[in-house]
């Protein structure tokens, strides 16, 4: 079906080359799922585009279908469903319309849709969406909405680039779920990217990538087995930490949790906030103490961004009350702003400045200057690891030193309270694992963290978890306790998912029965 020969591919010229591919040779067996795992900048993308001619190796081979990806890439593009990061949906188009449009484009007769496009419809749950505009879609209604798109000409492999990145975790279970379904139902072979290392479970097999090179093919059992040895009952991120590094970094724990008796850093009552006739936050309570790390989690659209620009003071509040130190936030705005460290998911980082000058310029910006600032950069350099890339400028930066550097930069006025904004996004198991390590000292001085996350391992090391379900407060406590308002759930994700899914926007179901944890405020 597929197989990669010593596959290079090298991007730039002179001193700015890329090797975005180093060597990589596989096999990919027909009728099966296959996982490409990996951080951003591993080579996925690339390795995608070669898959279904678009890229032109510069050395080895790639065939797919029985077919040379170079001589014979019409072919393969006649014969293959593509869904890029980036899928071309028209938002001011409806459902209906968009599925229209890409099968005019592929010459499918009306006939043959009939039966086919219902049929895609029920599997991805787009049945009651069809005239709903692209643009008014949920993340995960839109990936499956390209999904059918790619899937109406009968292809016989799917690749899809990183299909539930940005979603929620219900959102993720489910598109792995309707992939195997057409897996099975139509013999059809599948490669998906992600980013997300617990994906791994829902694939046959798995390819490893990491900075261009193939570090392990195999299924998840497999692949777990590598760790072996290193630690007991190795996950399968594990496995890939030991992989690049030939161990497994020991597991991160609270030296200090959280007191009972803390001092209230953030108390918020009744919180409402409105947009025309939309309520995106309803009447949620809840309070933060010195110390602790505090998770904002939910699915895609629950509120938990608009929550988050309200308590960093981004937003005011139509209703309710923010006190940041008994005080309420309108009237503490700039001391609250200046006791604030904020690590946006898309941190403004500037790309033609060093290293060194984003943290001269965002000191500056927070107040810290002269012989302070540069003690602050010292001690930046040293916590983050970022010393040898001092000069170098940012855009230069691999994703995980990027994130360092952000939350170096948010951390140089020695804030008391650090805001988290899916700040782990998008980088590799052993830069979140550091990354999490200074979240957690960060904790134990006595620092109050908020965090958003789409990674369930990471809502593990808060010490509570508020979930948001259309813009209310449906639990909060801590994990134990989250799974135990899940049914008991084996694990946070299962928690989540029980929780969140009857009333989820995808499925439409009836309300879940579980109790909530209420907030006393005291």
């Amino acid at each position: 079906m597929i197989e990669c020969r010593d596959l290079t591919k090298t991007f730039g010229f002179g001193k700015e080359k890329l090797k975005a591919l180093d060597g990589v040779s596989f096999r990919i067996a027909p009728g099966q799922i296959a996982g490409l795992l990996g951080p951003d900048g591993a080579g996925k993308t690339t390795l995608m585009r070669h898959l279904c001619g678009l890229l032109r190796p510069d050395s080895g081979s790639v065939s797919v279908l029985g077919l040379d990806s170079v001589r014979e890439s019409a072919k393969i593009q006649n014969q293959v469903g593509y869904v890029p990061q980036k899928f071309g949906l028209y938002e001011n188009l409806t459902v209906a319309e968009n599925i229209q449009l890409y099968a005019s484009l592929h010459g499918i007769p009306k006939s043959d849709l009939a039966q086919r496009v219902p049929r895609l419809l029920k599997i991805t749950l787009l049945e009651r969406f069809t005239e709903r505009m692209a643009g008014k879609l949920s993340g995960g209604m839109k990936q499956k909405l390209a999904l059918i798109c790619a899937l109406i000409s009968r292809p016989r492999l799917m690749l899809l680039d990183e299909p539930t990145v940005g979603v929620d975790v219900l959102a993720r279970r489910e598109m792995w779920l309707i992939l195997r379904r057409i897996v099975e139902e139509e013999n059809m072979t599948v490669v998906a990217s992600t980013a997300y290392l617990d994906e791994a479970d829902y694939c046959d097999q798995t390819l490893i990538l990491f900075e261009g090179r193939l570090l392990a093919q195999g299924t998840p059992e497999e692949i777990r087995k590598k760790a072996e040895g290193l630690t007991e009952s190795p996950t399968f991120e594990e496995a890939f930490q030991a992989l690049i590094c030939g161990s497994v970094p020991q597991r991160l724990v609270r030296k200090n949790p959280v007191r009972e008796d803390a001092p209230v850093r953030i108390r918020v009552e009744n919180l409402v906030q409105r947009f025309g006739n939309f309520t995106a936050v309803d009447q949620i309570s809840f309070k933060i103490r010195s110390g602790e790390i505090f998770g904002l989690l939910g699915a895609n659209g629950a509120g938990k961004t608009t929550t988050f620009r309200m308590l960093c003071g981004l937003n005011r509040p139509t209703e309710g009350q923010i006190e940041v130190d008994g005080k309420p936030l309108t009237q503490n705005l700039e001391k609250m702003r200046a006791q604030t460290g904020y690590v946006a998911q898309k941190f403004s980082l500037y790309g033609d400045l060093s290293v060194r000058q984003n943290m001269e310029f965002y000191g500056g910006a927070y107040g810290v200057r002269g012989k302070l600032l540069q003690e602050r950069i010292a001690w930046a350099m040293d916590a983050f690891q970022l010393g040898p890339f001092a000069r170098m400028n940012a855009e230069k930066l691999s994703m995980g030193f990027k994130r360092r550097l952000a939350m170096a930069c948010a951390l140089l006025h020695e804030p008391s309270i650090v805001f988290l904004d899916e700040a782990t996004s998008g980088t590799d198991p052993i830069s979140r694992h550091e990354f999490w390590k200074r979240i957690l000292e960060l904790a134990d001085s006595g620092v109050a963290v908020i965090i958003t996350t789409h990674f369930m391992d990471e809502a593990q090391y808060c010490d509570r978890i508020l979930i948001m379900r259309d813009g209310r407060s449906i639990a909060v406590g801590s994990a134990e306790e989250i799974r135990k308002l899940g049914g008991n759930a084996e694990t946070l994700e299962d928690a989540f998912v029980a929780l969140v899914s009857d009333d989820h926007p995808e499925t439409q179901t009836e309300t879940h029965s579980a109790s909530a944890v209420q907030e006393d405020g005291k």
